[in-house]
């Protein structure tokens, strides 16, 4: 999950100067944590990638404030924390949350809310209780709306209830809200095959504005989590599901090369490469075509040739190729959008197997 985080998050700086006017180097800095999380950062930060949920940085980033981040952060995210809440009474526990085994040493080995209770066979994480009570814990956001809708890009709004405290500006002080999405691919929306929820966004303000990273023909949801230096009291409602345009072909087959030429028993064999290319759907195969020109005593006459190649395969051997003839290569991929077929353009490549000692390295 973090490492899908990290790489959603890439433009965070961004989304907080578009969505709450911060500048972006002022959005940076308040919000380096997020950065430990990308894969472009130093290599030293990797293991809060490793050992840290999103709320648990959120709740730290939130604690320090304005002080130094790097001494603060680092200070917060090692330290045993108390989440807020009680463990449940045994008597309501699940038989997974009663197994009989130790999961956890401590509040902060269990991941978002989840406390480390102790029961008769063991220690497992598990949601708290009695979280209502609390004041010093911002209200769990409300009415999660998606209030505009363009390609590659949503506006959500949601409401946050009245808090214990309030900021110069009537907001809450100190929240952060972590905004998570879950998507499904496919023409139909069916709740059981959404993916699992993921950190899409972080604001302080209670809206947001995505930009990329919202793909054709998907089905997406969204919730939100106020999280304060104490804690969180738990994600709203997810708000209503909505799907974005029908998915576009495939592009074209990308960068086609010939290597590899060969002769065997007096025939050549090529191999024929290709990276794969974007696809807002799934790739399904691909489509091989070679073509050869033969002369004939009146008129020319062509001989079409066609094989299919697996989705997770970018290359194939074409065999029994002639010695001195010209050949019309081409590569097409065919995705799969519910139980259509979406096709791409060819890549295309003229090879003249005369020269075929050339090809004995990429050409």
């Amino acid at each position: 999950m973090f490492l899908i985080w990290g790489l959603l998050l890439l433009r965070t700086p961004t989304y907080a100067a578009a969505g709450n006017s911060y500048q972006t180097s002022t959005s940076f800095k308040k919000w380096w944590p997020w950065c430990l999380l990308l894969p472009g950062c130093l290599a030293s930060w990797t293991k809060y990638v490793e050992e840290y949920d999103s709320m648990r940085v959120a709740r730290c980033d939130a604690r320090c404030g304005e002080n130094p981040p790097d001494e603060c952060m680092g200070i917060c995210l090692t330290s045993n924390y108390t989440k807020p809440g009680l463990c449940p009474e045994q008597n309501s526990m699940s038989s997974f949350e009663a197994a009989c085994l130790d999961a956890c040493t401590g509040d902060s080995h269990c991941p978002d809310m989840a406390k480390c209770c102790t029961h008769d066979c063991g220690i497992t994480c598990m949601h708290p209780i009695s979280l209502d009570g609390r004041s010093d814990l911002p209200a769990i956001p409300e009415s999660v709306q998606i209030l505009q809708q363009k390609t590659n890009q949503v506006l959500l709004s949601w409401r946050s209830p009245h808090s214990a405290v309030r900021g110069a500006n009537n907001e809450d002080a100190g929240v952060r809200y972590l905004v998570e999405e879950r998507h499904l691919l496919g023409p139909r929306y069916f709740e059981s095959r959404l993916s699992s929820w993921s950190v899409r966004h972080v604001s302080r303000k209670p809206h947001a504005t995505l930009r990329d990273g919202l793909r054709m023909g998907h089905w997406y949801q969204f919730r939100v989590a106020a999280i304060n230096s104490n804690g969180s009291r738990g994600y709203s409602k997810p708000s209503r599901p909505f799907k974005t345009k029908e998915p576009r072909n495939p592009k074209v087959p990308q960068n086609l090369t010939v290597s590899g030429a060969r002769v065997v028993n007096d025939k050549l064999r090529i191999n024929l490469r290709w990276k794969q290319p974007s696809s807002d759907a799934p790739i399904l195969f691909y489509r091989v075509f070679w073509t050869r020109m033969i002369h004939g005593p009146t008129n020319d006459s062509i001989l079409v040739y066609r094989r299919t190649v697996p989705k997770d395969k970018t290359c194939y051997e074409l065999k029994n190729l002639e010695l001195s003839c010209q050949y019309f290569l081409q590569v097409q991929a065919v995705a799969i959008y519910g139980g259509e077929r979406l096709v791409s353009q060819k890549a295309s490549k003229v090879f003249n197997s005369t020269d075929y000692g050339k090809f004995g390295r990429s050409y």
